[in-house]
């Protein structure tokens, strides 16, 4: 079985989306995707500048996870991303996939799903909580950025696993910013 980046976000690209991008997620690439978010939710959306630093900070958020968490692809390549950010009627929807070991995937649901469970009050505890604990996982956070996409949006962190091979995963996640 093999899963095709540009493939993904071709399916993924719609008349509607402001921003698109493949490839590796590097110190530059962020920038310029930051950069090119903000000129165009500007354009898009000008009169709103909370949707707009909303969406960069989700952005930002979404990208260092998959700088600090994401895996090389079957090939090797070390963390490729695809990502998507489209203006539609319900709001902003952005949707970012990266690869994902399969010892990780319940780890990442198990986290997504207690997110997606607490109210926002909730998620500010647990965020306090982790700082105070310390628990943070190899690689910092202990799920810090997604407590705080789902705080800043207020919306559910929806998500998906697609089996590339049995030990990876293309990991999906779908933001909505209203």
């Amino acid at each position: 079985m093999s899963f095709d980046l540009k493939s993904w976000l071709e399916s993924n690209t719609t008349v509607n989306t402001l921003v698109s991008f493949t490839g590796s997620a590097d110190p530059d690439v962020v920038t310029r995707l930051v950069e090119e978010t903000e000129q165009k939710v500007l354009n898009a959306n000008p009169d709103n500048g909370k949707i707009l630093k909303i969406t960069i900070h989700v952005l930002v958020e979404a990208l260092q996870n998959v700088y600090h968490h994401g895996d090389s692809d079957e090939s090797g390549n070390p963390k490729m991303t695809c990502l998507t950010l489209s203006l539609e009627k319900t709001g902003i929807i952005f949707t970012i996939g990266n690869f994902i070991q399969s010892e990780k995937l319940q780890i990442v649901k198990d986290r997504i799903e207690q997110i997606n469970a607490l109210s926002k009050d909730e998620l500010k505890t647990l965020g306090k909580l982790i700082l105070s604990n310390h628990e943070f996982s190899e690689k910092g956070g202990g799920g810090l950025g997604l407590i705080d996409i789902a705080r800043k949006t207020g919306t559910k962190i929806e998500y998906n696993f697609v089996p590339v091979n049995e030990n990876l995963y293309f990991y999906i996640l779908k933001i909505t910013i209203v």
